[in-house]
């Protein structure tokens, strides 16, 4: 009795990952450098997207490339941002505010991830969806403040905010899977009166750290495809560095709106369907 041939119609292997697209991932990381700059983000919302999509690239690898990206963005739009504000005589990025606000950044998403395998972050996600989108609207709505000073030396009631803010900042993407700049921009505008420019150049360069470990991890389990990773970096360090320049063009309510109108969808996106897990940005 012949034997039927093997149902290979559900072991069919996936399409391969496209690993050497230059222009491709040299176009992407322009976008993501642009949108990193524009609003105080990290960029893998549109990297991570964009690998899965149009370069077939599996999560786990799209993330890991995307972190290795990352830092090389944020180095070049935080340091923009510091340069241009010096140049036009505002506030520049303190590096101790910078650095109390990533202790507390790494130590809340320790307890973030802690929480989010305890409870289920799916649901909690959604929640927190409605809460950016209120947040976005408060952002839209709310009537101008006066400018932040920003003291040269950092006292330990100042000190204990920032690692405060961080902890809340780290504990939220920790638990709910989204990146920091999400978090962190709002709360240094909202909570403690930084002006629009300030508080997305400071997010950027807490990014810097952060990115460092989550990229050091991906690097241990093989996860950054360097084939992408170059070109995505240099589109995206033109894309940061150039809008980060231009950025201060923009009046700072316009700006604060923009990123009113970019928490809404967001939140509308997590409400709707949840956000990518492992996606930072």
């Amino acid at each position: 009795m012949s034997q039927s041939p093997p149902d290979t119609l559900n072991s069919e292997a996936p399409p391969p990952e496209i690993t050497n697209a230059p222009v491709t991932a040299f176009v992407l990381g322009l976008a993501a450098g642009v949108g990193s700059a524009l609003l105080g983000i990290g960029g893998g919302l549109v990297m991570v997207p964009g690998m899965v999509y149009f370069l077939r690239i599996r999560q786990h690898r799209a993330v890991g490339t995307s972190l290795a990206v990352i830092l090389p963005t944020a180095i070049a739009a935080a340091w923009r941002y510091h340069h241009e504000a010096t140049v036009r005589h505002e506030p520049g990025l303190n590096g101790w505010v910078i650095l109390w606000l990533a202790v507390g950044g790494v130590f809340g998403a320790r307890y973030g991830a802690v929480l989010a395998n305890a409870l289920g972050a799916r649901q909690l996600r959604r929640i927190f969806g409605v809460f950016v989108v209120a947040t976005g609207m408060w952002m839209i709505i709310r009537a101008p403040v006066a400018q932040a000073v920003v003291t040269p030396v950092m006292d330990a009631a100042h000190a204990l905010q920032m690692v405060g803010v961080g902890v809340l900042v780290g504990v939220v993407s920790g638990l709910l899977g989204v990146g920091g700049g999400l978090v962190m921009v709002p709360a240094l505008a909202l909570l403690m009166g930084y002006h629009q420019h300030l508080a997305q150049g400071t997010s950027l360069a807490v990014i810097i750290p952060v990115s460092i470990s989550g990229a050091l991890i991906h690097l241990q389990k093989g996860n950054i495809i360097w084939s992408l990773a170059t070109w995505l970096s240099a589109g995206a360090v033109i894309g940061a560095y150039v809008m980060a320049a231009n950025v201060f063009d923009i009046e700072r309510e316009t700006l604060r709106m923009i990123f009113g109108v970019f928490l809404i969808i967001m939140g509308v996106s997590m409400v709707s369907s949840g956000s990518p897990k492992g996606t930072k940005e």
